[in-house]
């Protein structure tokens, strides 16, 4: 039996640096997820949710084929950059309006469309611009300990957004989240210049260079990519099972504001609504420390994913069907837990798999898997909102809606499974 022991992968102080703006910028977005959904669910019901995620969704489906060529071609930290000033921006734009007035539902949908742009860049740009910081051996370890620092970033933030939200004795008006906007500026800020540089070979850039031609080569570049994926059957075999997962699993925890919210154990509590992303936020960390001893350890099955999504389909449904509060903040954190797991072991084998040059594109590619997953949770929204306009009141519309998806989901894994281990995939 060999040792497994937690540590991160060797890397000089950029990396470390990078890391903890990471989980800084983790804890401002936690912070931020749970203010504006509270803001958006309350306000605006089921119907104003499946707006935001469709808004958020279309962006990011549409160009984040382009954000990871982009991020092959463009400087790696420059783009980065670019995007967290971005994310500032637009968090600058709800924290003054909150001041104000409500925002409208067109507004919220706004910013998130906005932020659905710059993830389509953003995403997978993160993405290839940690694996080209440390040696291939290391890439799938390193990727863990960063979706660690999200995780646990996500868990402070939450803990953190109940009671920003709820606090009125400061200066600053807050009936509508202010404050926690505010918190989501700052904490955004050190990635700026915490962001390490990617030694990358010089990009050469023709001048006389047409538009036209300039689209071609883009279009080709995108034809090649493709090409490249479907050539490997082990990438094409660990992106279908992500794909699966990611459209039918992920609608869970992008409706979770929901499920908070109209549960019947919930009562419309703001504290219950930041504790249940906290304990999936928990959860995903959870999962993400398991991830990286799998990554440490002599377990070699590349079909443990595919087992691990009968997890998410197990205590998701358990999740919608119990009512006692202490077992439902315990059905999320594993549904988390799983679903984090599974997940982020897929995306790391899919990048070790990937050659160095079209890591960026294959994260695009995962990154558009991650789109149409909110897609999937914007659609599953209008059906909830259609459901619940007539005898279904909106919670019991939201269980139906996400026994049906799970349902679908374990039959599909179950059928992917004998491809998984035909194909012999090694962590």
């Amino acid at each position: 039996m060999i040792p497994i022991t937690l540590k991160p992968p060797k890397s000089g102080p950029g990396l470390k640096l990078f890391w903890l703006a990471n989980l800084i910028s983790s804890i401002a977005l936690g912070v931020y997820l749970v203010a504006f959904n509270w803001l958006t669910v309350k306000n605006y019901g089921a119907f104003g949710v499946s707006m935001v995620t469709i808004g958020y969704a279309l962006p990011q489906t549409a160009l984040v084929l382009f954000g990871g060529l982009t991020s092959d071609v463009i400087n790696k930290q420059t783009m980065y950059r670019i995007c967290q000033i971005l994310y500032i921006l637009s968090g600058l734009a709800l924290f003054l309006t909150c001041m104000d007035e409500l925002p409208t539902l067109w507004f919220l949908t706004f910013i998130s469309f906005i932020s659905g742009v710059i993830v389509a860049f953003s995403g997978p740009n993160k993405t290839a611009m940690i694996s080209a910081l440390v040696p291939e051996s290391q890439v799938t370890t390193t990727q863990e300990f960063f979706y660690f620092a999200t995780g646990l970033g996500w868990v402070l933030g939450s803990i953190l957004a109940s009671h920003l939200i709820s606090t009125n004795d400061l200066p600053i008006n807050n009936p509508h989240g202010a404050l926690a906007f505010l918190f989501y500026i700052v904490g955004m800020a050190p990635s700026i210049f915490l962001a390490p540089k990617v030694f990358e070979k010089p990009i050469k850039v023709e001048l006389g260079e047409t538009l036209k031609l300039r689209i071609n080569k883009i279009l080709l570049d995108l034809k090649n990519e493709f090409a490249y994926l479907l050539s490997s059957t082990s990438i094409r075999t660990l992106i279908w099972t992500l794909a699966i997962v990611l459209i039918l699993g992920t609608p869970f925890s992008t409706m979770l504001s929901i499920y908070a919210h109209d549960h019947p154990s919930s009562y419309q509590s703001s504290k219950f609504f930041a504790h249940i992303y906290a304990v999936f936020g928990a959860g995903s960390v959870s999962g993400a420390l398991i991830g990286i001893l799998i990554a440490k350890s002599t377990i070699k099955q590349g079909a443990l994913p595919v087992y691990l999504i009968f997890g998410v389909c197990i205590f998701g449904t358990a999740a919608l069907l119990i009512r006692q509060q202490l077992l439902i903040l315990l059905m999320i954190f594993l549904v988390g837990l799983f679903l984090s797991l599974c997940t982020n072991l897929l995306k790391g084998l899919t990048q070790s798999q990937s050659a160095d040059a079209m890591r960026g594109r294959t994260a695009g590619v995962t990154q558009l898997l991650a789109g149409f997953s909110s897609v999937s949770a914007g659609l599953a929204g209008f059906i909830i909102h259609r459901l619940s306009n007539h005898e279904t009141n909106t919670y019991l519309a939201y269980e139906y809606v996400q026994l049906s998806l799970l349902g679908l989901l374990a039959i599909l894994t179950l059928l992917t499974l004998p491809a998984i281990i035909r194909s012999r995939i090694s962590l």
